[in-house]
């Protein structure tokens, strides 16, 4: 079996919930060893969301893979040696505390990097290190709002519109990591790691990049691309469903024109007023003659930017999903659970699923013995407690 693209690299995982164990899924993916710690008597929450996938949460499942569990109670001074000695032979450390948590049991990214120069430490949190929210507790309809993505997504009442996915925390799992794999390259060019600091808050930032561009730049708000206009729009048809309209290029408007035999209308694809009005209201009033699987056959001869809109059920299920393989199946302890696949794609060190999600504390001794405890150390840290 060719070996990962990370093949060789050591992860330390201290992250629980969703942007840290997306993140480290994504380097066990590319081949990274990932050694996900947990904290007993539960470990990581996800293991309990519903819906079940064998003994564990399905969330956790999609989350967790190619990863091992190492279950250690890092509040203990025992504990929190056990992840120093981990520290020492790791490539990579991963974590998601407040500012200052880990610091003050000694697990901070000065008191690690000072054992191990080779590290490359990540921490994800809210705010950043510093400012004024540094130290606030938040979640992601938080980080939403305080990025001005709610703000700059309303329905047409006005209220501010959530997304259907947990958008700052995936998209800061993969700003994370970005980082490490760039703090990684430089390490080989100078032999020494770096911490990586990545706000949540931030991340909502740069997806908001081309509009926050326009307006630090003195321009309004921009609304081409928020459905003002027809050539970029949702329409509804006859059974209630939706198309998504695209059509911004003049030749994409040209065949939009073409398709529902509008002709006349070539020459409005970006006027204002009354006519913009006039454009949407006849372009709806069309839509809404046919249904929308009839509408998808008749535009399939038109090259329009024309898509429908799926629902998520549908999107997997549909050819370009079942071609690309974008859902797989994983083992999740006695049963197979169906989940979402990588999304990247490596020609000479393919991604694969190694392993499934790990059993709570189920490669404790195994982790443990790599790192140079003996037996009787493990046995004796498990009755005091600081291992499951």
């Amino acid at each position: 079996m060719t070996p990962g693209a990370l093949s060789g690299i050591r992860v330390v995982d201290l992250t629980r919930y969703i942007p840290g164990p997306y993140c480290t899924m994504l380097l066990g993916d590319l081949g990274a060893d990932v050694i996900k710690v947990e904290e007993p008597p539960i470990g990581d929450a996800t293991r309990a969301l519903p819906p079940a996938a064998g003994e564990t949460g399905a969330v956790f499942g999609a989350l967790n893979r190619n990863k091992r569990s190492l279950a250690v109670d890092i509040r203990s001074e025992e504990g929190a040696a056990v992840v120093r000695r981990l520290a020492l032979s790791s490539d990579v450390l991963v974590e998601a505390f407040r500012p200052g948590v880990l610091a003050r049991r000694g697990l901070g990214a000065q008191d690690l990097r000072a054992l191990n120069k080779h590290l490359v430490y990540c921490s994800i949190t809210g705010y950043g290190q510093s400012g004024p929210l540094a130290s606030r507790a938040g979640h992601d309809i938080d980080y939403l709002a305080l990025g001005g993505f709610l703000g700059s997504n309303r329905a047409a009442d006005g209220r501010p519109v959530l997304p259907a996915t947990q958008l700052a925390d995936m998209t800061g799992g993969l700003l994370a990591t970005v980082g490490i794999l760039a703090a990684l390259q430089a390490r080989g060019r100078t032999g020494e790691g770096q911490v990586v600091d990545v706000s949540l808050l931030e991340g909502v930032f740069s997806l908001l990049t081309v509009p926050a561009a326009r307006r630090l730049a003195g321009g309004a708000l921009a609304n081409e691309l928020s459905g003002t206009h027809a050539c970029y729009h949702v329409f509804r048809c006859r059974d209630g469903r939706h198309l998504a309209v695209g059509a911004l290029e003049p030749k994409f408007w040209e065949a939009l024109c073409d398709a529902l035999g509008m002709g006349d209308l070539l020459d409005r694809q970006w006027e204002g007023g009354r006519h913009r009005e006039e454009t949407i209201g006849r372009m709806a009033a069309a839509f809404a003659q046919r249904d929308r699987d009839d509408w998808v056959k008749h535009f399939a001869s038109f090259d329009a930017c024309v898509e429908p809109v799926l629902e998520l059920d549908e999107a997997l299920a549909a050819p370009q999903a079942e071609a690309r393989r974008v859902v797989v199946e994983q083992p999740a302890g006695e049963v197979v659970m169906r989940t979402l696949a990588s999304p990247m794609r490596l020609s000479g060190t393919p991604v694969r699923t190694r392993h499934a999600a790990p059993g709570f504390g189920e490669h404790t001794s195994e982790v443990l013995g790599e790192a140079g405890f003996e037996e009787a150390d493990v046995a004796r840290l498990r009755d005091a407690g600081v291992l499951l």
